[in-house]
This record gives structure tokens, sequence and C-alpha cells, in this order.
């Protein structure tokens, strides 16, 4: 399964927040295709695999003291059925 990780600093928490984007726990299982700062409305984009949704937020939960979380699903484009 692949997930995508937008994280926002929490304010007074950037300098914690990057030690931590810096040197993240990786949990088995997980595997980090891009893990990228951003200049915008987020500092942080991950784009990573894990073979569940538990494993998934055992790796984003470590984030959630410093800053703001948001993970979503990623599928395939071709998985995805368009209606009119």
């Amino acid at each position: 399964m692949m997930f995508v990780t937008k994280m926002k600093a929490l304010p007074g928490q950037y300098m914690e927040a990057i030690k931590i984007f810096k040197h993240p726990k990786v949990p088995e299982g997980v595997e980090i295709k891009e893990f990228l700062g951003m200049f915008g409305d987020w500092d942080v984009i991950v784009i990573f695999s894990s073979p569940d949704e538990q494993t998934a937020a055992e790796f984003t939960v470590q984030f959630g003291h410093v800053a703001d979380v948001c993970t979503a699903l990623a599928l395939d484009i071709e998985y995805m059925k368009w209606t009119h």
C-alpha cells in the first residue's frame, strides 16, 4: 500500500520537528520512496509504502507531537473509477 503524508511543524516546535524529519524511526515493512522539504503551506511531504494501515500509522504517529500530520492512502490512477 502506498501512502502520502503532509506535515507542518507546530508553532514553537520547528527545530525539534526538523530533527525528527531528518532521522525518522522507520518500522519494519515501511519503505520511504520520497521525503521532501516543501516551500508552501506544508513543510514536508513523505511518500512511503507500508504493508498495512497499522504499520503506516506506527510510522506517522511519531511526528504528531511536533507537526500537524495529514496522511492519505494513494492508489495507482489505473485503479480509480472515474464517473461522468
